[in-house]
């Protein structure tokens, strides 16, 4: 199949950064794969803190108003942050195996190297 076509899907749908590696820009696969891990991590970490300040006890036998009286009284800008991010990430990821296979494919047709 074309790189054109399945280094962008690769990106799109299974990890950001994997579309890089399979155009051979390895280096550059490495470092958004690990942008999408470490925004996965930041991400988890604080899912787990707002839970934590949701449920101070551990208890989850609150009432349901009271529950969402402390979901609207947490700060979600972090996590907003985290997802934009990532998707700005992923929407890069999958443009850039886009292009990089476009032109390899290009190159591989003998269209020369523009």
């Amino acid at each position: 199949m074309k790189k054109a076509i399945t280094s962008p899907l690769c990106s799109a749908f299974v990890i950001p950064g994997l579309g890089q590696i399979i155009n051979a820009d390895l280096k550059k696969g490495i470092i958004l794969l690990c942008g999408v891990f470490l925004l996965f991590v930041l991400g988890i970490i604080k899912l787990v803190r707002l839970i934590h300040a949701v449920f101070p006890s551990g208890e989850i036998s609150s009432a349901p108003p009271e529950i969402l009286n402390r979901l609207r009284a947490e700060d979600f800008s972090v996590l907003w942050c985290i997802l934009a991010a990532f998707a700005i990430l992923w929407l890069y990821s999958v443009i850039d195996a886009f292009w990089k296979g476009r032109k390899m494919d290009h190159i591989e047709a003998g269209g020369g190297d523009t």
